[in-house]
C-alpha cells in the first residue's frame, strides 16, 4: 500500500461540505471552493455511477459559457477535482525470469477486481470510478495552432452528438503519473497523481506546443468516413481499409493540416491499463479483441435480384448481425481480389433469418447494400467476414469488455471506452519502422517516431523524426519471415517488442511479431493483427512487412488523440 493515508472527513466535516455543495449548487462558491467540495464528495463515491452524477451537478451548478471553455471546465475536473493519494501497481516477472503473463497488483490495487461487461451484462470494476480511471467521452478537434476545442461532452450533451463524427469522438482520463522499471528480474509499473522522482506524466496529455492539460485524450474508435465526406472519429462508420500509411495520411491532411492519423501512443496506453486493472501482459484471453472470426462460404443455393445470400444453417450460425462482409464472385480466398468483392464490401448484416425452399433449410444473411440488388449462384457467390465498424461494443455496460463475449475472439474488445482489433491491423501515423543490416551483416528493425502530426510524413522518414535507439532490434543474419511470439515489451511511450523468442501466444505478451528481415526499407506501422491472426493478434502485435504504400482490406487507418 502507498504511505500516504486517505483521510475520511468526519461528521462535522461533512455537514460543512453539504454546505458548500449548496453554495456550489447555487452558484455562491468560487471554482476552488466547488472543486475542493465535490473533489471530497466523489472520494466518498463507490460506484462510477455515482461519479458520473456528481459530475453532471457539478457541471450544470459551474459552467458558464462567458467565464469557462469547455476546456477550462474539464480541467478543473480532471485537475482538480478527480484527486487523489493512491498509488496503483502491477509487477511482472520479465521472460527470462518466467513466461507467465499473469503479474500481481501491488499498492492500493491491491484486492481490486476487473471482470469486463457485455452489452447484457455488467461486470465488475474495482477501478471504474476511482479518480485515476474514471473516464469521458467528448468531441473534439484539433486546431491549426496545436491546441483544441470541445464541442459535447458526455452526460452533458446527446450521445448521439458525442459520437456522431461531426467531430472527433475522444476518451479523456486523468493525466496521470506513471513510472516504469525492470528491478531483479521483473518489471514494475506504477501510476498516481502526483509527480514524484522517475514519474512522467502520459504524453496523450501534451499538445505539439508543449502544453500540458490535467486530462490525456485519445481516440475512440478506427477511424471512419463521415457524413461530411471527410475522415473522422465516430460510431457507425465503415473502417478506411483497402488504404496505405500514405492514403491515409492525406485523407487526414484533407481534414486538416494538424491531422496525420493514429497515434502510437494510445496502443501504450491500453497495454499499461491491461496491465494495471487485470494484471496481464497482454490482452489475448481477457479481452481478446476481434482475432478469429474468419468466414468465407459461398451461396448454398441461387436468387435474383435480392440483398441477401442463402447459407447454411450451421454456416450462418457462425455470423453475427450488425458485422460486416463482402460479397463477390469466388476466386480464390483472397480478399483482395477483386472478384471477391466483385458485389460489394464493408457492408453491414442486418438481419439472418431461417427460410424454407423446396423443403431444404437454408439461413438467409441479408446485407445493407443500400437497396441495390444482386444475382447470386450456388457454389459460386462469394461471402467473406470483413472487418467490424466503428461502435460495435457502444452498448457494453461498463468501460470494458464486448458486446456478447469478450474472450471468443469474434468481435472487437474495448477498454478505457476505447475499441480495438477490429479484425484489422490499425495503421499508426507517427511511426515508421525501418530495415538495415550491421557491420556484422545482422538485420536491424528500428523505430522512428514524430511528434508533430503535421509534420508526419507520408512516405518516408525526415529530419522531423526522431530514432528510438534504445529500441533497435537485431535479427540474426539468414533468418527468414516469420511469425514469431513477443516476450516482453521495452520500456517507452511506444508499444514495442523486448525479445520475440517466446514459445506460443499463452505466454509472454501473448501476441506476435511478423520478423520479415530486409536489407533496407521504411515500414508502415501496422499494429493488433487481423480476424484471421488467432493467437497472433493482440496489443502488442505488429508486422514488419508492411510499407507505407502497401493497402490490404486487412488493414484500417486510425485516429488521431490529442499527442502531437
Amino acid at each position: 500500500m502507498s504511505d500516504n493515508v486517505i483521510n475520511i472527513p468526519r461528521e462535522s466535516t461533512m455537514k460543512a461540505l453539504m454546505e458548500m455543495q449548496k453554495m456550489a449548487v447555487a452558484g455562491g462558491a468560487n471554482p476552488g471552493a466547488a472543486d475542493l467540495c465535490y473533489k471530497y464528495m466523489v472520494a466518498q463515491c463507490t460506484s462510477k455511477e455515482q461519479v458520473d452524477n456528481l459530475f453532471i451537478e457539478w457541471w450544470k451548478s459551474q459552467y458558464d459559457a462567458s467565464k469557462f471553455t469547455k476546456v477550462e471546465m474539464l480541467e478543473r475536473w480532471f485537475g482538480r477535482v478527480l484527486e487523489d493519494d493512491r498509488v496503483h501497481g502491477v509487477t511482472f516477472p520479465l521472460f527470462a525470469t518466467s513466461s507467465t503473463a499473469i503479474g500481481e497488483l501491488t499498492d492500493d490495487s491491491v484486492g481490486l477486481k476487473c471482470v469486463p461487461s457485455t452489452a447484457k451484462t455488467q461486470g465488475q470494476d474495482d477501478f471504474a470510478h476511482l479518480p485515476q480511471f474514471w473516464c469521458l467521452e467528448v468531441s473534439a478537434e484539433k486546431k491549426t495552432d496545436g491546441s483544441h476545442e470541445i464541442f459535447y461532452v458526455e452526460h452533458i450533451d446527446d450521445i448521439k452528438d458525442v459520437r456522431s463524427g461531426e467531430h472527433l469522438c475522444w476518451v479523456l482520463q486523468k493525466n496521470t503519473y506513471t513510472k516504469e522499471w525492470d528491478e531483479d528480474g521483473y518489471r514494475y509499473l506504477k501510476m498516481k497523481c502526483h509527480q514524484s522522482t522517475g514519474y512522467e506524466l502520459w504524453p496523450e496529455g501534451r499538445d505539439r506546443t508543449g502544453r500540458v492539460y490535467a486530462y490525456a485524450a485519445r481516440p475512440k474508435y478506427y477511424a471512419g468516413i463521415g457524413a461530411s465526406g471527410k475522415i473522422t472519429c465516430g460510431t457507425g462508420l465503415a473502417p478506411v481499409n483497402w488504404t496505405s500509411h500514405t492514403a491515409g495520411v492525406t485523407k487526414w491532411r484533407d481534414r486538416g493540416t494538424q491531422y496525420s492519423g493514429a497515434s502510437g501512443k494510445t496502443i501504450k496506453f491500453l497495454d499499461r491499463m491491461m496491465r494495471l486493472k487485470y494484471a496481464r501482459k497482454g490482452n489475448s484471453g481477457t479481452i481478446e479483441g476481434c482475432s478469429s472470426y474468419n468466414y468465407q462460404y459461398t451461396a448454398a443455393y441461387s436468387e435474383k435480384g435480392v440483398e441477401r445470400v442463402l447459407l447454411t444453417p450451421e454456416q450462418a450460425a457462425n455470423l453475427f448481425v450488425g458485422s460486416s462482409v463482402q460479397i463477390g464472385i469466388q476466386s480464390g480466398t483472397d480478399r483482395n481480389t477483386a472478384s471477391n468483392y466483385s458485389v460489394c464490401k464493408n457492408k453491414l448484416i442486418t438481419a439472418i433469418k431461417d427460410v424454407e425452399i423446396g423443403g431444404t433449410t437454408y439461413s438467409a444473411v441479408y446485407v445493407d447494400n443500400g437497396g441495390t440488388t444482386f444475382d447470386t449462384t450456388a457454389g459460386s457467390t462469394y461471402l467473406s467476414t470483413d472487418p467490424y465498424w466503428s461502435g460495435w461494443n457502444d452498448d457494453v455496460l461498463g468501460t470494458d469488455g464486448s458486446k456478447y463475449n469478450y474472450t471468443n475472439g469474434k468481435e472487437p474488445g474495448m477498454l478505457q471506452k476505447i475499441e480495438f482489433m477490429n479484425g484489422s491491423y490499425l495503421i499508426i501515423s507517427d511511426e515508421l519502422w525501418q530495415w538495415s543490416t550491421d557491420e556484422n551483416g545482422d538485420y536491424n528493425f528500428d523505430c522512428f517516431v514524430c511528434e508533430d502530426q503535421s509534420k508526419v510524413s507520408g512516405t518516408a522518414i525526415t529530419e522531423d523524426y526522431k530514432k528510438l535507439t534504445a529500441l533497435t532490434m537485431v535479427i540474426p543474419k539468414g533468418t527468414t519471415g516469420k511469425w514469431t511470439y513477443i516476450e516482453d515489451t521495452a520500456i517507452s511511450d511506444v508499444e514495442w517488442p523486448l525479445g520475440i523468442d517466446a514459445s506460443g501466444s499463452g505466454v509472454g505478451c501473448k501476441a506476435g511479431f511478423y520478423c520479415d528481415p530486409a536489407a533496407s526499407g521504411v515500414r508502415a506501422g501496422w499494429c493488433w493483427g487481423t480476424l484471421f491472426n488467432g493467437g497472433y493478434a493482440g496489443l502488442a502485435c505488429r508486422s514488419s512487412n508492411i510499407s507505407v504504400g502497401d493497402a490490404h482490406w486487412y488493414g484500417s487507418v486510425g485516429s488521431p488523440g490529442l499527442a502531437g
